[in-house]
């Protein structure tokens, strides 16, 4: 992938989805995580994370797809920003729309192309109230020939 087909990303909308947040799926994360006991009926924060990725409609197949990943580069995940605006609650319905926010490119420490795609999603809950967003950079070390 060349750096203009890179800088061409921005802006690209994803497909978007939406989710339930099951009771039994919430104990199970809770357990997982060894959160503490939460007020009833409210989901754990980490929720944030599994809306966006569940729904932001792109397999990571896709993702990599949609970055030009060849065989010879590896996908690695750069860091998560969360922004929440109101608590999640358990049974409640919730949306997730994005877009590829930012892209990026700079040298790595052993000279390789390190390329990231700042994927934001907006979540929303069964109203269309803005409850928060979550931004992940992924990022792609080119390993073959540029």
């Amino acid at each position: 992938m060349t750096l203009d087909e890179l800088r061409e990303l921005e802006g690209t909308r994803l497909p978007g989805g939406a989710l339930v947040i099951e009771p039994h799926e919430n104990a199970i994360l809770e357990h997982a995580v060894r959160a503490p006991r939460a007020e009833p009926g409210i989901a754990h924060p980490i929720w944030f994370v599994v809306i966006s990725l569940r729904c932001s409609g792109l397999t990571v197949s896709e993702l990599c797809e949609l970055a030009g990943k060849s065989e010879d580069d590896t996908l690695l995940f750069g860091r998560c920003e969360i922004e929440q605006q109101a608590p999640l609650s358990v049974g409640a319905r919730y949306s997730a729309q994005g877009c590829i926010a930012a892209t990026g490119t700079r040298t790595s420490r052993d000279g390789s192309r390190l390329d990231n795609l700042d994927v934001r999603l907006e979540i929303r809950d069964g109203s269309g109230t803005r409850v928060g967003a979550v931004t992940s950079v992924y990022l792609f070390k080119r390993g073959g020939a540029q």
